[in-house]
């Protein structure tokens, strides 16, 4: 005979433990986002979630790995944001304008976005490399090589941590209007 598993409060354990780890994960993102890495300590995430540091270790080995996990997180959030705003007759006008809605909407997790993209850690570069690609293909689906479209997503993605540190001071669509002067310039590298 098999026992049937523990509830508490409606919830199966499994549940429990994934609202456990969805808190920490908004924590460390509104920490990060507020404070850099150095604010966002287990012990100020534990506090931010209201929760003990056992709770944190369930889920995560250490800071590092919340920080990669809250990171995927955050970069399958806005590309899936900006998937959904792509109008297929002008993706670049587009995604850039829906790019940068975005991070003026939650520019906490702007700061993640953009600030982890280039971090140290070799796993946090490969997730940020590939959500630069990804968001480079949907801006440029018939575009140019590789390197092209890393150049003009890069100069997007530095003028956004530019605006974002300066706190959105501009508008976002006339930063958008700029910004999609690099897809252009990208774009017309194929032809060199």
């Amino acid at each position: 005979m098999t026992k049937a598993a523990r509830r508490y409060g409606g919830q199966s354990q499994e549940a429990r433990v994934q609202e456990r780890r969805e808190k920490l994960m908004r924590a460390a993102a509104a920490l990060y986002g507020r404070l850099g890495p150095a604010g966002a300590s287990v012990t100020a995430i534990c506090a931010e979630a209201s929760l003990t540091p056992r709770y944190f270790y369930e889920s995560f080995a250490n800071r590092e790995a919340l920080l990669l996990a809250v990171f995927r997180a955050v970069c399958a959030r806005l590309l899936d944001q900006i998937g959904a705003a792509i109008d297929p007759g002008d993706p670049a006008g587009s995604g850039v304008a829906a790019f940068f809605r975005l991070l003026g909407e939650h520019p906490d997790l702007a700061r993640v976005f953009l600030v982890e993209a280039e971090h140290d850690d070799a796993e946090m570069r490969a997730v940020g490399r590939a959500t630069m690609m990804a968001f480079a293909d949907m801006l440029m689906p018939d575009g140019p090589d590789d390197l092209a479209k890393a150049g003009a997503i890069g100069a997007i993605l530095r003028m956004a941590r530019f605006w974002i540190e300066a706190e959105c001071r501009r508008p976002a669509d006339e930063v958008a209007s700029l910004a999609q002067r690099f897809v252009a310039i990208g774009r017309a590298a194929r032809s060199v």
